[in-house]
């Protein structure tokens, strides 16, 4: 009977373990990739919330001290640098603002994602409510 050397059945073992590694890591990479994609527009969204909601309570703010929609509107565009605030839709709620009454602004804003694998845009809402005269 021959013997076998443990030293080519080593080698073969290594060869088959590797070619397992590469078909585990094409079937997990997709997966993992998504997710990553998905953290990313989920953050990105997400930020755009918090801007187009502090734009809306700039511009509720001053609505409720100016009575002015154009100041309301710079002071949104204040609010919320970085953000191309020319595609801002406002809503004023009433149009005009009396004592002990509360102004509600309601800012909408759409905007493009970052990777277009989940949409190749989101529209974000921002409201803020203030009373009137203080």
């Amino acid at each position: 009977m021959k013997r076998r050397s443990s030293r080519s059945t080593r080698g073969v073992r290594a060869q088959k373990d590797r070619g397992a590694v590469a078909v585990e890591f094409a079937l997990v990479a997709p997966i993992l990739l998504a997710l990553v994609a998905g953290i990313v527009e989920f953050s990105h969204a997400y930020n755009l919330q918090i801007s187009v909601t502090q734009a809306a309570r700039e511009a509720a703010r001053e609505m409720a001290i100016e009575d002015d929609q154009g100041a309301a509107a710079l002071a949104a565009a204040a609010g919320a640098p970085g953000l191309s605030t020319g595609d801002f839709q406002y809503s004023f709620s009433p149009a005009a603002c009396a004592d002990g009454n509360n102004m509600t602004v309601t800012i909408t804003y759409p905007a493009a994602t970052l990777t277009g694998l989940f949409g190749s845009s989101v529209t974000v809402t921002g409201v803020g409510a203030m009373r009137c005269g203080g």
